[in-house]
């Protein structure tokens, strides 16, 4: 039995396909009118036109043939407004016209919306407000109408007369809604902004479907004025289904006559600063999750909070609170409730002078952040209740008593992170027993660049020199901040150092696995390498061998060392590779203002070498040949900023994987032998031949191939390319190249595609056979003809579409509709698909 095919699915952008696909249907057109009612009125196709406009005057139900008689049609290249109009006509010329159908065609689906954009729209609505009504049948209304005063309460009040509404929306300049707005019972979701609103319907405690309501009295721009008339919520406690209430911006000052319903999720109350009571007990509300309260007047909080089984979130900004249970404050999690743990709490108290009640019960806490002087001696006071605590984050002032307790207390601390302050150096004595302590970070300031002047700390506190061994130490952003080494800990697996005046080597010699410095000054560089062993290094572009004097026979344990960064004179680097025998890593930046030294480049074969990184090169072929040949075993090579040679060293390395250059002046690549290379990546490579190109393509093992502003008198790319197995692709166009190579449905195994700058105006349908493509970008292309319905096939799960001049104004969505399917376009490539197969 042969299975009936499904009905097609109308777009209001592809009609006339659709049109072709009913056309087959058993039941056409008894089955279809009003979608070839709409066809008849949109479509620029004038045989289509022509035949639906026939059926519609000779067999359609008689509401269509009277709506058919307005010359009004339906645009498919305005706005949403003008369609809305021609169905506004429709409707006043046959009062049994189906008008939500018909809005359902256009694209309006289940939702109506009337913005600033939409008044010629409500103009003529005002005529007939009735007409509003027909619409019954949409699940969700927005109206945004701010400073339009009341010119639109016509159209207002007959919304109640949607009751199949579940969400509403409202925004403007209302005096008063309609009083019978309770009979949208159906209604689940509203939200109202009304500075204007002199009070709320006496129905509204009807709607007992509602689960969430946001109610703002100002539309919180500029100076907020709170609408002083809402003040009446009793009648939130008949809506018994209510699981999120957020208030905002109103002059109520009592709720305390006000029962929550007990099955509320989330209670937001914010800038209600006129409110002075609330309900005297919570206890009720076991499903709380959420509770935020901003205002200036509430001076008390109700009682039960400690008590909610469920409440993840309690944030408190409200400084005439004058205390708090240490509960609530602390967010303490170790109460249970029917042998189940409490989630753990999450609190938030902005008024740091509020006061804490003594705390009685161990607190569960692994972690707290300590932001005013009072706070951070309230922490000390009750040390012992504290025992779990693993991160502590201290950001304030010294107190102006130290405390006889310090933070090595705490011995189960693994984590600190400190805001560097003048008399607060008493906090840390004793830190070394803390003997599970293995991360900190201490800082200044968290922003960047910002100037330390004032009161500025100057000299690195030396009690962290007692701890014997970290993981993660970073120092940051204190401009003013010099760290003697002899300082720091002996033991640090990673060190990193940013935005300080400077590092300082001592006299003790100290150990990292990882040191990255950044922004900073190391004022006496060789003395600095002769105190550490470190496996890997990256000092920043601060540190570039000043004089270019190191001496790479002091460094200590030289054998170590597997990363390193080398911008001395070229003429040392034999004696770097020398003595770095397990060097792994190497980034040589060379001087750009002695290109005369890339010439002397001397060498020293080293085996172990497997990435390398070169800088600002400008130096001949056979100079950089003596370079390459010495290091058999690379795996990665990255050549930036590269010029003075025009062909690419003769040599031959056989255990490359990954070739990266960008700005190279070379022209010809035809000397490389490589075996297992599997990536290559080359970007603004301008002098670079064709015929190098057809080289790069006989690479067999090649799988990522990145090949982006090349030479502009440049061929075509060749076919050879389809003959390799490759995962991804991005090619972008010479100067002279305008078509996208249809070769590329070749690529069977292709993942990620990118085309680039092809002036093309369609695209090649070839391409939609790459089923298995999971990533598209198509940038610069300034398509005109519609992407083909056979795109549909794609199973896509990034489309990049967002770039160049391909932004979506020279193409338009229901032309690359096809290539969409269910995607949000974005802008750029993740870095998973453009950048890290061509990484180390």
């Amino acid at each position: 039995m042969t299975k009936p095919a499904e009905t097609p699915v109308f777009k209001f952008y592809t009609m006339d396909e659709y049109y072709e696909d009913i056309k087959k249907c058993k039941n056409f057109p008894e089955d279809f009118y009003y979608e070839i009612f709409v066809i008849a009125k949109a479509t620029s196709n004038k045989k289509n036109r022509t035949e639906c406009a026939n059926i519609i005057k000779k067999q359609a139900p008689e509401a269509l043939q009277i709506a058919f008689k307005s010359r009004k049609r339906i645009t498919q290249k305005g706005k949403r407004v003008a369609r809305m109009i021609s169905i506004l006509e429709y409707g006043l010329l046959s009062k049994d016209l189906d008008l939500l159908k018909l809005h359902n065609l256009i694209g309006g689906g289940t939702k109506l919306w009337f913005l600033h954009s939409s008044t010629d729209f409500l103009n003529r609505l005002l005529e007939h407000p009735h007409i509003l009504r027909r619409f019954n049948g949409v699940k969700s209304l927005e109206i945004h109408l701010k400073g339009e005063g009341n010119t639109y309460d016509s159209i207002l009040n007959e919304i109640s007369k949607l009751t199949s509404l579940e969400e509403i929306d409202l925004e403007g300049d209302y005096e008063q809604l309609p009083e019978d707005f309770g009979n949208l019972l159906n209604l689940k979701k509203l939200k109202l902004v009304a500075p204007y609103l002199k009070r709320f319907p006496s129905t509204m405690s009807q709607l007992t479907s509602l689960k969430k309501i946001r109610i703002e009295g100002d539309y919180w721009i500029g100076k907020i004025i709170p609408n002083m008339n809402l003040t009446d919520f009793n009648w939130l406690t008949k809506l018994n289904k209510l699981k999120v209430f957020k208030l905002r911006y109103v002059g109520v000052q009592d709720l305390s006559q006000v029962v929550f319903p007990a099955s509320l999720k989330r209670i937001e109350l914010f800038y209600l600063n006129e409110l002075t009571t609330l309900p005297k007990d919570v206890s009720h509300l076991k499903q709380l999750k959420k509770f935020q309260i901003l205002s200036k007047s509430i001076d008390n909080l109700p009682s039960g909070f400690e008590d909610l089984p469920k409440l993840e979130l309690f944030e408190l900004n409200a400084p005439k609170i004058d205390s708090i249970s240490s509960t609530l404050f602390f967010g303490d999690a170790s109460r249970c409730f029917e042998e189940r743990p409490r989630p753990e709490l999450i609190t938030k108290i902005t008024y740091s002078e509020t006061n804490i009640s003594p705390m009685t019960e161990i607190s569960l806490r692994e972690s707290i952040e300590i932001d005013s002087p009072k706070l951070l001696h309230f922490v000390l006071d009750n040390a012992l209740f504290f025992p779990n605590l693993k991160t502590i984050t201290v950001d304030c002032e010294a107190p102006e008593i130290p405390h006889k307790t310090s933070l090595a207390t705490f011995k189960n601390l693994t984590t600190l992170n400190y805001k560097l302050e003048h008399k607060l150096d008493w906090l840390f004595e004793g830190i070394e027993q803390c003997t599970k302590l293995k991360n900190i970070e201490l800082y200044r300031f968290q922003e960047w660049h910002t100037k330390d002047i004032k009161l500025a700390v100057r000299i690195f506190p030396s009690v962290f020199s007692k701890i014997e061994q970290l993981d993660n130490l970073t120092i940051k952003n204190a401009s003013a901040l010099v760290v003697d080494t002899d300082h720091l800990p002996k033991q640090i697996t990673n060190l990193t150092i940013s935005e300080i005046k400077g590092i300082k080597a001592g006299t003790e010699q100290f150990d990292v696995f990882n040191v990255e410095v950044k922004a900073t000054p190391i004022l006496n560089l060789q003395e600095f390498y002769a105190l550490i062993s470190a496996a890997k290094f990256n000092l920043g572009h601060r540190n570039n061998d000043v004089n270019n004097v190191l001496n790479f026979e002091t460094f200590r344990h030289p054998e170590k060392i597997e990363s390193f960064d080398f911008t001395s004179d070229v003429s040392q680097l034999d004696s770097l590779l020398k003595n770095f025998i397990n060097l792994k890593e190497l980034t040589i930046t060379f001087k750009k203002a002695n290109p005369e030294h890339n010439n002397v480049l001397t060498t020293y074969k080293h085996n172990n070498l497997k990435v390398l990184r070169i800088d600002d090169y400008n130096g001949t072929t056979e100079a950089l040949e003596r370079l390459l040949a010495q290091i058999p075993n690379l795996e990665f090579l990255g050549i930036f900023e590269a010029k003075g040679f025009d062909a690419f060293p003769a040599v031959t390395l056989p255990q490359l994987k990954k070739l990266r250059m960008q700005s190279v002046a070379f022209k010809t690549i035809d000397n490389l032998n490589v075996e297992t290379i599997e990536a290559v990546k080359l970007i603004h490579c301008d002098n670079i031949s064709d015929k190098s190109i057809e080289v790069i393509s006989r690479w067999n093992s090649l799988k990522h191939l990145w090949l982006e502003g090349l030479d502009e008198n440049g061929g075509i790319y060749p076919e050879s390319i389809s003959e390799l197995n490759l995962e991804t692709l991005f090619i972008s166009a010479h100067n002279r190249e305008e078509k996208i190579p249809t070769w590329i449905a070749h690529l069977k195994n292709l993942r990620v595609l990118g085309i680039n700058n092809f002036k093309q105006v369609l695209l090649p349908v070839e391409l939609a056979s790459l089923t298995q493509l999971e990533v598209l970008s198509i940038s610069g292309c300034e398509f005109s003809e519609k992407v083909s319905e056979d795109f549909r096939n794609l199973n896509l799960k990034k489309l990049v579409y967002w770039t160049s001049k391909f932004n979506g104004s020279n193409m338009k969505s229901e032309l690359y509709e096809p290539l969409e399917n269910k995607l949000v376009s974005q802008r750029n490539f993740d870095d998973i698909d453009s950048e890290v197969p061509f990484r180390v």
